[in-house]
């Protein structure tokens, strides 16, 4: 393969217009790419030159990697090497305004006793005066230029700022990439303790782990400043690009599963009960008042927030009747579920307050949006139990999860796709096996299995699943976990929802009717 002296460039957009945002590309990534005459791959340099990288970008970049990685073959590295080439972009803008901040406060950056004095509060200040160092960045013209070429079989993508590495900044960067030779997972890394000076080992920690996730070395990414400037560069040999296999903790996944224990009998009969289209609700009240325990919390179940019936009900043949068949058949595995995962986990409070929020979106959904009667049990169910797949990842390393949650927002990436790269699996695949092991019914095990993807799931339960992933997209907009640039915009689409406007519109209504629900419900 050999590049060209072509370049994809853009031109500069308005003020403040950030990367992309306001810019047009010229030629489409996807012409950078041919066969030359013996049919091998030719690629021309892709190159992009801004000063920031707002979050309503990242779409665009990930796109354009999308492209390069579908043209040799090698879509299943989008994911990790989308946060490796974030990362590095973001450690070039935060050293660029590391040299405004010392500039500002007449500190020499290649004094030792000066750098550890500025470093003392600058990511504080930087994030507190966000927008005037982007404007700085711009003003002083302190640029950040993206490479995307091909050097013989090797994709390489450069990322260089407008600063050189000083002898300490060197010092600290490769101190981090020795200590994370010895990490086996990024759990290691994770628990790692790190200087909270520097924003930035962490992270690179973790994109080596990415790197050696999709079986590449340390040799694969180098640092190196020089002529004013650093370049950050991630060489990726494509013959030797392999997802590895994280087999001793997906075996232990499965096992802790296979672990489950079944329905307890009673729970099966009545399920069995309800798909007898000729069974009568005097049968089946009849065989759950055998049960008093079953019996007292299917009343409670009855009366939460979901049903919003007039009155409280005291019986299960009146219970059954304001249901129906169907709304007994789905409260059934939702009260098992949780009957069988509360004793796993007991400091689940916060997950099951989530679940029942985000049911209740589902609901209101369905009804509001979607208009679809027919769902409204399937949404609320599945929704309820979307996230049981949390409770085996939690229980695997407790502390750890929430280390990696909190990264996750921090370094704005997919808390299933870290999931995926450190278990194997994400948290809505293991959900998705548990509800197989229980024989859910497929638009439960769908729900669940797709309320992170719900592109991918069936035309025949589209709705419920996109009722399930807006339900719990909002919820994690409110938690401040997602942005509304990570938010699949074809469903969005399907609520009538074009704009960010519009979504925090539906948001307060959502969160305005569970709260009137809450408080109608503490009331009684």
């Amino acid at each position: 393969m050999s590049g060209s002296s072509q370049s994809l460039d853009i031109s500069p957009g308005p003020p403040h217009a950030g990367f992309f945002r306001g810019y047009t590309i010229h030629k489409n990534a996807r012409n950078q790419y041919r066969r030359d005459s013996k049919g091998s791959s030719t690629f021309s340099p892709a190159h992009f030159k801004f000063t920031s990288l707002p979050a309503e970008s990242y779409p665009l970049l990930d796109r354009i990697i999308e492209i390069y990685l579908a043209e040799l073959g090698q879509e299943k590295i989008q994911e990790p090497l989308s946060y490796c080439v974030k990362e590095l972009i973001a450690n070039a803008q935060k050293a660029n305004a590391k040299r405004i901040y010392f500039e500002e406060r007449g500190l020499e950056i290649s004094r030792q006793e000066d750098y550890d004095n500025g470093m003392r509060g600058f990511l504080r200040e930087i994030a507190e005066n966000l927008d005037h160092f982007l404007q700085q960045l711009k003003q002083k013209n302190l640029s950040i230029n993206v490479m995307f070429h091909m050097r013989g079989e090797a994709l390489t993508i450069s990322v260089r700022n407008s600063a050189e590495l000083t002898p300490k900044e060197r010092a600290r960067i490769y101190e981090r990439i020795v200590r994370a030779r010895a990490f086996h997972s990024f759990f290691e890394a994770l628990e790692t303790s790190l200087d909270s000076t520097e924003g930035a080992g962490l992270g690179i920690m973790i994109l080596l782990q990415f790197l050696k996730r999709i079986g590449l070395g340390e040799e694969s990414f180098s640092i190196e400043g020089k002529n004013g400037s650093t370049v950050s560069s991630i060489v990726i040999p494509i013959s030797q690009v392999h997802l590895e296999q994280i087999r001793i903790l997906s075996e232990a996944i499965v096992r802790d599963i296979n672990s489950l224990p079944h329905f307890p009998e009673n729970v099966v009969e009545l399920i069995h009960l309800t798909d007898d289209p000729e069974v009568k609700i005097t049968t089946i009240a009849k065989r759950i008042a055998t049960d008093p325990a079953l019996t007292a919390d299917l009343l409670k179940q009855v009366n939460s927030g979901y049903y919003a019936l007039p009155a409280q009900v005291n019986s299960i043949p009146q219970a059954v009747k304001l249901i129906g068949i169907r709304g007994l058949r789905n409260l059934l595995y939702a009260y098992s579920s949780q009957k069988i995962l509360g004793q796993k986990q007991a400091m689940m409070k916060s997950l099951w307050e989530h679940s029942f929020r985000t049911a209740y979106y589902a609901f209101l959904l369905a009804r509001g949006l979607k208009r679809q009667r027919e769902i409204l049990d399937d949404a609320y169910v599945a929704g309820l139990l979307h996230d049981i797949g949390q409770i085996i990842v939690s229980s695997l390393h407790p502390e750890t999860h929430e280390k990696m949650r909190r990264f996750s927002v921090e370094k704005n990436i997919l808390p299933r796709i870290l999931e995926r790269f450190s278990f194997g699996m994400n948290h809505a695949d293991i959900g998705s096996l548990i509800a197989q092991k229980w024989n859910f019914p497929e638009q439960l095990v769908e729900g669940i299995k797709y309320h992170h993807d719900p592109l991918s799931a069936s035309h025949k339960y589209k709705d419920i699943v996109f009722c399930v992933y807006l339900a719990n997209a909002v919820c994690d907009l409110e938690r401040g976990l997602i942005s509304y640039e990570q938010l699949e915009k074809p469903v969005l689409g399907d609520f009538g929802i074009r704009t960010k406007e519009q979504l925090l519109g539906v948001a307060s209504k959502l969160r305005s009717a569970f709260e009137k629900r809450h408080s109608e419900l503490s009331g009684l």
